[in-house]
């Protein structure tokens, strides 16, 4: 299964980012890295920089065209962005919520995302995430986090 990383994952990084009401530094940096690793360009990137300028939330991001792979993406990586300052904060908690819930992801398909995020994270700094072993992870235990 393809990962389609687009407008829609990456507003939805954007969004979790902005769910305490500013975006870190270090959050900023990250995302703008991850545009970088992930080799974002034209509209897409413009929307990401317009979204780092001013709040964005999750109504603005589509989910419901997203496939398997894609969804379990987008969870782990607003994740790892919700932790990218320290820890998730209540408000980005909640928003993680909401986001899993628009996703269909069922609670241990979550956690399994999140051990993913957490297992690459100890060995990185977080600006220099590995969003490319997090797909691979995503897709090589992908029969494992699904729909359960």
């Amino acid at each position: 299964m393809e990962l389609k990383i687009g407008r829609d994952t990456l507003l939805a990084i954007a969004a979790i980012a902005w769910a305490d009401g500013s975006i870190d530094p270090r959050e900023a940096e990250a995302l703008r890295q991850a545009t970088k690793h992930l080799e974002v360009q034209g509209q897409d990137l413009s929307d990401v920089e317009r979204a780092l300028q001013s709040r964005i939330g999750l109504d603005e991001v589509e989910t419901v065209r997203m496939n398997r792979l894609t969804r379990l993406f987008t969870y782990a990586t607003c994740f790892w962005m919700a932790e990218v300052d320290g820890a998730a904060s209540q408000t980005e908690s909640a928003m993680l919520q909401l986001l899993g819930d628009r996703l269909g992801l069922s609670r241990v398909s979550r956690e399994r995302a999140q051990n993913a995020v957490r297992g690459i994270a100890q060995r990185s700094a977080s600006t220099a995430f590995d969003l490319l072993e997090l797909r691979s992870r995503l897709s090589a235990g992908l029969s494992q986090i699904g729909d359960e």
